[in-house]
């Protein structure tokens, strides 16, 4: 089975993401070497920096990390936490 592609990744992102939240672009942090993508629910006044309705993925490259933040929205979309 082949694995999916960046834009099959992205349109579940879409398809995953929470009614009003903001997500962001994926970066890559090279002295970790991992990439990183937040996501968060502009709605929610922020109390001192941290947000309760955010959520920051991480993976191996710029395809895992899409990929686990749009499993982590689909959780956060029907009122799980993600694990």
């Amino acid at each position: 089975m082949a694995e999916p592609s960046l834009a099959e990744a992205w349109d579940l992102v879409h398809a995953n993401t929470p009614e009003g939240w903001y997500v962001g672009r994926p970066g890559c942090e090279e002295r970790y070497r991992q990439w990183s993508q937040y996501a968060f629910d502009p709605s929610e006044k922020p109390v001192v920096g941290k947000r309760s309705r955010e959520w920051t993925a991480v993976g191996q490259t710029e395809l895992h990390v899409v990929q686990e933040m749009a499993r982590c929205l689909g959780e956060l979309k029907v009122g799980r936490w993600p694990k």
